[in-house]
């Protein structure tokens, strides 16, 4: 389970996690995400909602 399946099950908001933390996890599911779905998708989910596929996902 993951802290934030953890939180949203007993009415919480996930806990921030530190940098240092976050940015190393970031970095292979955005490159994940961009070969799944394509560059493009990818920057319209972060960018454009109205013109993103409707799911965006890593794995």
């Amino acid at each position: 389970m993951h802290t934030d399946d953890l939180a949203l099950s007993v009415g919480l908001a996930a806990p921030e996690l530190p940098q240092e933390v976050f940015d190393p996890v970031v970095a292979p599911l955005v490159r994940l995400a961009a070969r799944r779905h394509g560059q493009a998708a990818l920057l319209r989910a972060f960018t454009r909602v109205e013109r993103a596929p409707a799911t965006v996902n890593a794995i």
